[in-house]
């Protein structure tokens, strides 16, 4: 989740954001093109990660992760335009999402048909249904009942391991998450 600090920019897109809704990786030759998103701070502070709401990240936090080759998970080069210039981050496009939310133990709220969830008070993931996926496969995943992206503790554990610590992000476990930690 993004960082505390409204000197962060929000990120939005600079270009047709479609292809990266499907749940699937995307062909994309050229780099993602992005922009501050609104509203835009007075002096904005470029750190190691801002919010699309997908993850977009420095080059440090992406070497970091990137030799864990975490499934479903696709890099894609991303400009982001600031100002006068533009500023090379990447796109972590979790195109892997898994149906794992504990609709018993969670406090969540659906639509009338019960197939959309319209909001999360309180997150349970379904252990036993996550355990039948090997590790390796659910490092990092998108929740397929809504925009959430999860990471492993080994992987929050690498990533904050980084001297200096990383910049513009923060990690709500499990058990604390519901759809205000953002503005906690």
């Amino acid at each position: 989740m993004r960082g505390r600090s409204l000197e962060h920019p929000l990120l939005a897109w600079d270009e047709s954001a479609s292809p990266f809704r499907k749940g699937r990786p995307v062909q994309h030759s050229e780099p993602v093109r992005l922009k501050l998103g609104e509203p835009v701070p007075p002096k904005p502070r470029m750190v190691d990660h801002h919010s699309l709401p997908a993850p977009v990240v420095s080059s440090r936090l992406k070497e970091c992760m990137e030799p864990l080759a975490l499934q479903g998970v696709q890099w894609l080069p991303a400009d982001v335009r600031v100002g006068d210039s533009v500023l090379r981050y990447w796109l972590l496009h979790m195109w892997q999402r898994l149906a794992c939310v504990d609709r018993e133990r969670s406090v969540i709220e659906s639509s009338d048909s019960g197939l959309m969830v319209l909001g999360i008070d309180r997150l349970v993931l379904d252990e036993k249904l996550l355990r039948e996926v090997p590790l390796q496969e659910r490092l990092a995943f998108r929740l397929e009942e809504a925009t959430v992206h999860l990471f492993h503790r080994s992987v929050v554990d690498r990533m904050m391991s980084l001297t200096p610590p990383p910049e513009g992000l923060r990690f709500i476990p499990v058990p604390d998450w519901n759809d205000s930690a953002g503005f906690r």
